[in-house]
């Protein structure tokens, strides 16, 4: 499995020397394992590309695939898209231009009060 992915553990080992690795589930956390189930999974991933699938249920039901193979894949997805998860905040949230009009006269009076008090 190492060898067919060498080139990328070899890229991945030199960019990230000087990162801390932790074991935590934060950001690093999350990319790295990300990453192995990724290059784990990218024979299985070839096998279905050279099929012509996208989903890895449908492979499993023709026999491309096992059914472990299948659920090495899905974690390997699951793992990309808790990495780039993000937050969602309402619009009003992240600026004062969207919030409404009295809300925006008061951030405006407290930005004013917190000047004058500086």
């Amino acid at each position: 499995m190492r060898t067919a992915c060498a080139g990328a553990f070899g890229a991945r080992d030199r960019l990230t020397a000087d990162l801390s690795h932790v074991d935590d589930d934060g950001g690093v956390a999350r990319l790295e394992k990300a990453f192995l189930l990724v290059t784990a999974a990218e024979e299985i991933s070839k096998t279905m590309r050279a099929a012509r699938l996208h989903d890895w249920k449908e492979a499993v039901k023709k026999g491309i695939i096992t059914q472990a193979h299948g659920e090495k894949l899905a974690a390997a997805h699951e793992a990309v898209a808790k990495v780039i998860e993000v937050d969602d905040f309402a619009a009003e949230a992240l600026s004062p231009i969207y919030r409404k009009a009295a809300d925006v006269h008061q951030f405006f009076q407290e930005l004013g009060e917190q000047r004058a008090a500086s």
